[in-house]
C-alpha cells in the first residue's frame, strides 16, 4: 500500500519537476521510490516551486495566484502585456487581478503576440498563415522567400484580437441569438438541436462562427489589396445607380459569389439636407437600389439594408464637396 502511494506521489512529483536537468530528476526520483526515511518525510513533494515562464505555454488561474507581483510583471512582459500594466512610481504593480485575468485570456486564446511573432522565422511566418487561412496575404518571390513580413505578422495579429474579441462577444448570447445568427450565416448544418429545440453544441458552433468571421475578414483584406472600393456615391437626392457604381457592386457580386459564406450589409447615407425623417428613408432606397442589382446575381438573400441618414458623414464641412461624399452607400461584409 505504501508503495502505491509513493508511486502516485511520484507521477506528481515529475509533473512539478520541469524545469529540472535529466540527472537531478533521475536521483531525486530514485531517492523517492527508495527512501532511506519513512516515506511520510516526503508525503509533500508536490507542492515544489513553481517555474512559469513563457516558454512553458499555458498558466491557470490558480498557478498565476501563487506568483509574486514581480513574477507577474515578467511573464506579462514576455507575452508582449505590458501594455496592460499599470505601476505606482516604485514599479510596483497595481492592477495585479486584471494581469492575472489577462495572461489567462492570452494562453486561452492560443494566439500570438506581435513580440512573440516578431521573433519566429519566415518559415514559420509562413506556416502559420497557412494553417490560419491567410494564405493568400504571403508574398514570396521565385524561391519560396517571404517578401511582407510585416504585413503577415500584422494580419496574424489583427487575426488574433478579432477571434478573441468574436469569441467574447458570442460567449456572452443566448442560444437562440447564436441559432438565429448562424441560420442568417447559412450555417444552419453546424446547428444540433434536441427533441424541444434546445442548442446541444453550443461551442462548437460558436468556434464555427468564429472561423467564419476570421476567413470573411481575411477575404476582404485580400479584396481590399487589389483595390476594391467599398463605397459608391449618389447625386443629390437620387437613388439612381450611375455606370462607376455598376462596376463597384459587380465586382461585388463576383466577390460574393467566389466567397459564399460572407454576408453583406449595406449602409445607406445622406447628406445634411432636408429632414432626418426624409434622409433617413433616402439612405435606406439609396441601399436597397444596391440591393436590388445584387439580386440579378442571386445574392439578396445574403445582404441585409441599414439606414444612417444624415448622421454619420464623412466630410463634416457644409459645402457641395462634402455633402458628394456623404451620399453614399457603404459595403459592410459580415
Amino acid at each position: 500500500m505504501s508503495k502505491k502511494l509513493l508511486l502516485i506521489t511520484s507521477v506528481i512529483f515529475i509533473s512539478s519537476c520541469a524545469a529540472t536537468n535529466i540527472q537531478e530528476l533521475g536521483d531525486k526520483f530514485l531517492d523517492l521510490i527508495n527512501p532511506s526515511e519513512d516515506p511520510a518525510e516526503v508525503a509533500d513533494l508536490s507542492e515544489q516551486v513553481l517555474v512559469l515562464s513563457a516558454e512553458r505555454g499555458s498558466f491557470t488561474e490558480e498557478e498565476l495566484e501563487t506568483l509574486s507581483n514581480d513574477e507577474l510583471i515578467e511573464l506579462a512582459i514576455e507575452k508582449g502585456l505590458e501594455d496592460i500594466l499599470v505601476l505606482d512610481s516604485d514599479g510596483n504593480l497595481l492592477n495585479r487581478d486584471e494581469v492575472i485575468k489577462a495572461l489567462v485570456e492570452s494562453d486561452e486564446s492560443g494566439g500570438f503576440t506581435k513580440a512573440e511573432l516578431e521573433i519566429l522565422s519566415n518559415d514559420e511566418l509562413i506556416a502559420i498563415a497557412q494553417e490560419k487561412g491567410l494564405e493568400d496575404i504571403l508574398l514570396l518571390d521565385d524561391d519560396g522567400n517571404l517578401l511582407n513580413r510585416d504585413q503577415v505578422i500584422n494580419a496574424l495579429v489583427d487575426t488574433e484580437d478579432l477571434i478573441e474579441s468574436a469569441t467574447q462577444e458570442l460567449q456572452s448570447l443566448s442560444d437562440d441569438a447564436l441559432i438565429e445568427i448562424a441560420e442568417a450565416k447559412g450555417m444552419d448544418d453546424k446547428i444540433i438541436l434536441d427533441e424541444d429545440g434546445n442548442l446541444q453544441n453550443r461551442d462548437d458552433l460558436i468556434e464555427a462562427l468564429v472561423e467564419g468571421a476570421a476567413e470573411t475578414k481575411a477575404a476582404v483584406a485580400e479584396l481590399e489589396k487589389i483595390g476594391g472600393s467599398f463605397i459608391i456615391h449618389f447625386a443629390y437626392d437620387d437613388t439612381e445607380i450611375d455606370e462607376v457604381a455598376t462596376r463597384v457592386i459587380i465586382e461585388h457580386a463576383n466577390f460574393m459569389q467566389n466567397n459564399p459564406s460572407v454576408r453583406l450589409r449595406l449602409e445607406g447615407h445622406a447628406d445634411e439636407r432636408g429632414t432626418r425623417e426624409y434622409n433617413l428613408a433616402l439612405g435606406e432606397n439609396r441601399a436597397l437600389s444596391v440591393k436590388e442589382v445584387l439580386g440579378l446575381y442571386n445574392l439578396e438573400d445574403r445582404v441585409v439594408v441599414v439606414s444612417y441618414g444624415e448622421e454619420r458623414p464623412i466630410a463634416i464641412e457644409h459645402n457641395e464637396e462634402a455633402w458628394e461624399k456623404n451620399r453614399r452607400v457603404e459595403f459592410v461584409y459580415y
